[in-house]
């Protein structure tokens, strides 16, 4: 089809310009085809199953003639049933929307394919022309099935097909052509049609476009179709969830409407035409309008009343049964129209229009002058929206089965629709206001908590701010064991608690502290702070040089592997750290780190005092007397 609508026939005129014949032929060729394809999916969906069907009540011409029927119904079109027990002919007007979407889908590609083409073939025509070439094309096939479906035992009412079908057509090709042509010619098309106005309607059009702005009918457009869209998902859990509560009830109607596999597969089919029409009734019902079955009988959440006796088809055996459905089964249902509430504020609340620019909510409490104005209006233009397309599609998914008591079943579409706008109002316009209250909340903190973060920063850098290094878990644990070696055993042997056991401390990558301990004979002890503690919680302390030049051992203590002695200290036996003996009651005090416990020197060598009180080192077995002690 996108050949010919862009490759027509190529005429002349002599004048070397090219006719538009060949354009406009493609445009309404299109449109023919469109509805050929149309047609012939439910012709060939009709024969499969009549040739199928053990029992067949009609011929091939029947079979066509049914096909046709169907399509029609489709489009919204009105049938006539004539074979009826009574001998009154009786409507049929419920038309299965999951069909309508084939005839949508063509009548859109081919104005698409249509509008397409008129940048190619360098033609001047708008988007109004070819939305009426496509329509032209499409109308003149539907003619045909009319008139070749007239005079059989269903047919097209007459009256209602010549300006439903049309108004169908026409619809979905100016829809097409109005969101795929550019924003100046719509923007140009409004501009024409205010200014035809008088002068006092004029003024008043534009006192509600000033409020209506750009932004907020967008908003609103955005907002209204994603309540839309919750609320039919609601509907459609409803529907879920009553077909899986009586899946036996619902398997038990098929063999009593056929015993045939090939009529049970028919009325499989037929259920999943009408699955959008059921999800639009359940929606309707959990709005709280509910539905009606014929007559005056009304099936809602609040009262079932007047139910008449339905037959045996699945999608009506989970209707609820004649009585109260009770305060919990009101509550659950009101869940459905809470959310759709709740989704069309949150996107109303969020949204620029009601936030306002982010430095205007962070630099002012008030925010933007027209902040809370604009959700006053943005939010109910949103529900009028929601409730109008509500409106909308409750009215197509209706629809008369038959005469006097028949003569209406499903949701009545003004209930719907106001049931949905005073849902959405009441529920939307709180959540959309505390909703911006939030964001905007959110916004200063923000940018307070990045303020104080840079302000921190400038003082560190500066050299102003605290050492972050000095209150580390390693850093504390090296400044205890250095005090407790520097108390010449006068300090309790125990080590602090752990913080990182209950999560209040967070270890950084690399801490600097050495410790320098000098002990004199005079009693005096001299303590320097500047030890190495390193990431993985290791330590590294170097005692100073003796006065005659000479270095006792080094001691490297490390958290992940225990502590090690080097030097005299024989690493083989028992009382040298890190062996893994025991400690015993001179033996070493380990001081846990960060990582692992930290080996503090051993009771033996840690400097005492003697009877006339002088300190003096007590040596290590295997070292030689002398020098200053070691940590």
């Amino acid at each position: 089809m996108s050949q010919l609508t862009h490759r027509g026939p190529s005429l002349s005129s002599g004048r070397g310009h090219p006719r538009s014949l060949s354009l406009t032929s493609g445009w309404l060729l299109g449109g023919a085809v469109a509805a050929g394809l149309g047609l012939g999916v439910c012709a060939v969906v009709v024969l499969l199953l009549w040739t199928v069907s053990p029992y067949p009540d009609s011929d091939a011409d029947g079979a066509l003639h049914l096909a046709a029927d169907l399509w029609l119904l489709a489009h919204g079109v009105q049938l006539v049933r004539h074979e009826t027990l009574s001998g009154i002919p009786a409507p049929v007007g419920v038309t299965p929307l999951m069909l309508t979407v084939v005839p949508v889908w063509l009548l859109w590609r081919a104005t698409r394919e249509g509008l397409e083409s008129r940048p190619v073939a360098g033609y001047g025509y708008g988007a109004v022309a070819v939305a009426g070439w496509v329509s032209g094309g499409y109308l003149l096939v539907t003619a045909a099935a009319v008139a070749y479906a007239s005079g059989g035992p269903i047919e097209a009412e007459p009256a209602g097909t010549s300006w439903r079908l049309p108004l169908f057509v026409v619809v979905v090709t100016g829809l097409c052509a109005a969101f795929y042509a550019q924003r100046r010619s719509v923007a140009h098309a409004w501009a024409q049609l205010s200014s035809r106005l008088s002068e006092a309607p004029r003024e008043r059009v534009s006192g509600v476009m000033r409020q209506m702005t750009r932004e907020r009918v967008i908003v609103a457009v955005q907002a209204g179709g994603a309540a839309t869209v919750v609320l039919c998902g609601g509907g459609a859990f409803l529907l879920s969830a009553a077909l899986v509560w009586d899946v036996r009830t619902v398997c038990r109607t098929f063999p009593q409407l056929t015993e045939s596999f090939s009529g049970q597969f028919a009325v499989l089919l037929l259920v999943v035409a009408l699955l959008p029409n059921a999800v639009l009734w359940a929606t309707s019902y959990g709005l709280g309008p509910g539905f009606t079955l014929g007559g005056d009988s009304v099936v809602s959440p609040v009262v079932s009343t007047g139910s008449p006796h339905l037959p045996p088809f699945p999608l009506l055996s989970v209707v609820p049964d004649e009585g109260s459905g009770g305060v919990v089964a009101c509550c659950l249902v009101a869940v459905v129209p809470a959310l759709g509430g709740l989704m069309c504020g949150w996107w109303v609340g969020r949204s620029r229009v009601a936030v306002g620019r982010a430095e205007a909510a962070v630099g002012h409490r008030g925010g933007h002058p027209a902040g809370w104005r604009a959700v006053l209006v943005t939010v109910p233009l949103a529900a009028v929206l929601c409730g109008g397309l509500l409106a909308l599609l409750a009215a197509v998914a209706g629809g008369p089965l038959g005469s006097a008591g028949l003569a209406h079943m499903g949701p009545t579409w003004w209930q719907t629709g106001g049931a949905a706008c005073g849902w959405m109002t009441a529920v939307g316009l709180p959540t959309a206001l505390g909703v911006r209250w939030w964001v905007r909340s959110s916004a200063r903190r923000a940018a307070a908590a990045a303020a104080r973060a840079a302000e921190a920063a400038a003082k560190g850098a500066a050299g102003l701010g605290p050492d972050a290094a000095w209150h580390t878990d390693a850093a504390r644990r090296v400044r205890w064991a250095a005090m407790r070696a520097a108390s010449g055993g006068l300090m309790a042997s125990f080590a602090p608690a752990d913080p990182t056991e209950h999560g209040f401390v967070q270890r950084i990558n690399r801490a600097a502290l050495v410790l320098d301990v000098d002990v004199d004979v005079d009693g005096e002890a001299d303590v320097n702070v500047g030890a190495d503690a390193n990431a993985d919680g290791g330590v590294h302390a170097e005692a100073p040089a003796h006065p005659d030049g000479e270095r006792h051992p080094e001691t490297d203590v490390n958290a992940d592997e225990g502590a090690s002695a080097e030097g005299d200290a024989d690493e083989d036996s028992e009382d040298a750290p890190g062996s893994g003996a025991p400690p015993s009651a001179d033996g070493p005090v380990e001081a846990p780190s960060a990582d692992g416990p930290v080996v503090a020197p051993a009771a033996a060598d840690v400097p005492r005092g003697d009877a006339h009180g002088n300190l003096t080192a007590k040596p290590a077995p295997g070292r030689p007397p002398g020098g200053p002690g070691k940590a």
